[in-house]
């Protein structure tokens, strides 16, 4: 066990086994954390960290890496690593890295590899759970709540180490597990050339089912234009103004268009939804990721499901974020 520490190669079993190792044999527990973040006494208690809503203003592993302090409390997200040893074996801890780092190593399949493959420090995390005495809980995690290798995963919880791009562990104070994670790669970085605005394509009425488009607009026409639970949102064109546009508006949810008529509102939006290889709405929700909320501005590549004339609903296949 020493020895692999010494190796350190990056993989997720050296880092799992060098934290066990850390936390030693005489129960001092995983790098002892000051005061217990978490009162659990079982894996079944687990589930009280579990929490039904996404966290908003999570961030990625490499990101988060950049500015965590030893103490602070943040929430990141990521995907459990594709791999065996995932999970430590009887203790409540696993790895978790970023969605770039998983694309070229360990990428999912049906069959988890026998050895864990090296995953870059930089791309990530170790989460653990802790007793009432601040060590790591003797239970493992594998298969519970909805934590599985694969599953998507964002955690708040208490920086134990950060050290630069070389480590990062979080001691969890809650969880959310979503019911169906995004497609790897959903988000993009750079905007996609040649968005049309959505009340331009609208106006035109030439978009038809099975068309690929790019369409460009922000999140609103409604109180609530994110469906809680579910991967739909609805994208309004520039051809209206929002409610804080119009001098001397007071509306408290600018975003629902209050000042223009139904007619006029679904004329100038369209309906975007992510759905899974049988056509079925992910069920997740996209508030709160990459700091989408009501009014964020966004280019959505996609193709139309469907188009009769009043209503368009677009099947999203990558999404940019913009600020």
């Amino acid at each position: 066990m020493k020895k692999a520490m010494t190796k350190m190669t990056g993989s997720v079993r050296a880092c799992a086994l060098a934290m066990v190792v850390l936390g030693g044999a005489a129960g001092i527990g995983v790098f002892t954390p000051q005061a217990a973040l978490a009162q659990v006494k079982s894996v079944g208690d687990v589930k009280t960290l579990i929490k039904p809503e996404l966290p908003a203003g999570a961030m990625e592993i490499t990101a988060a890496m950049k500015s965590a302090k030893v103490g602070e409390t943040i929430t990141v997200r990521g995907n459990v690593a594709m791999s065996k040893d995932a999970f430590v074996e009887n203790r409540a801890m696993f790895t978790l890295v970023d969605e770039s780092t998983r694309k070229g190593c360990c990428p999912p399949s049906d069959k988890l590899p026998d050895t864990a493959c090296d995953i870059p420090a930089e791309g990530r995390a170790t989460v653990q759970i802790v007793d009432a005495n601040g060590k790591a809980l003797r239970a493992g995690l594998n298969g519970q709540h909805g934590l599985k290798p694969g599953a998507e995963v964002f955690v708040t919880g208490k920086v134990e180490t950060a050290n630069g791009s070389d480590a990062l562990v979080l001691t969890a104070t809650s969880m959310h597990v979503p019911k169906a994670p995004l497609p790897s790669g959903f988000f993009i970085e750079k905007q996609p050339e040649n968005a049309q605005d959505v009340s331009e394509i609208r106006k035109a009425g030439t978009l038809r089912a099975g068309d690929e488009v790019v369409l460009r607009g922000r999140v609103g026409g409604s109180k609530e234009p994110f469906v809680a639970g579910r991967a739909v949102f609805t994208l309004m064109g520039r051809g209206l103004k929002a409610c804080n546009e119009n001098p001397d508006d007071k509306c408290s949810k600018p975003w629902d268009y209050c000042c223009e008529t139904k007619e006029e509102i679904l004329g100038n939006s369209i309906t975007v939804q992510v759905v899974d290889a049988r056509g079925q709405i992910l069920r997740t929700d996209l508030k709160g990721r990459r700091g989408l909320k009501e009014l964020s501005e966004m280019v959505v590549v996609g193709k139309v499901a469907s188009a009769d004339g009043k209503a368009v609903v677009v099947n999203a296949t990558a999404v940019h974020a913009g600020q």
